[in-house]
């Protein structure tokens, strides 16, 4: 089970966006703006911006002063649902997504479950505002020099 590029591209973004929301909250922030910042593609943000909007974590707003904001607070968007919504179900093998006909002897299988919902309680468990604070904290830290 890999985590796209595309789920770690739209993460990065959206951290973005809601760091630039927190500021000014009713402003739409431009694509290029949240493109340049973060060096990903505009073209590439467009389509993974286009999913999350319809998946209703985002919405657009047009025209001259338009882009884009949250449909709901960062505080109640997880890194689960963004990957859920870009890359479909996690899932580390099919046995969890009830495609296996030996479940119920298959030893293994309880393993791959319990990686299932440790990943899904790491990444539902922490929300795009979680993200903000820790690049917060981050680069707040003081550098260390070694001599």
């Amino acid at each position: 089970m890999n985590i796209s590029s595309k789920s770690r591209y739209a993460v990065r973004a959206l951290v973005e966006l809601a760091d630039r929301a927190e500021s000014a909250p009713d402003k739409p922030v431009r694509l290029a703006d949240i493109a340049a910042s973060r060096e990903i593609p505009v073209q590439f943000l467009e389509q993974l911006f286009s999913t999350l909007r319809r998946v209703g974590v985002l919405k657009s707003h047009r025209g001259a002063a338009g882009g884009f904001g949250f449909a709901r607070p960062p505080h109640e968007v997880t890194v689960l649902e963004v990957v859920e919504a870009l890359d479909g179900l996690v899932s580390p093998a099919t046995c969890t997504q009830g495609e296996c006909d030996r479940l119920d002897g298959c030893g293994a299988a309880g393993v791959w479950i319990e990686a299932k919902e440790a990943v899904e309680g790491v990444l539902g468990g922490t929300s795009i505002a979680d993200l903000v604070e820790r690049e917060r904290k981050a680069r707040r830290r003081p550098a260390m020099y070694y001599i």
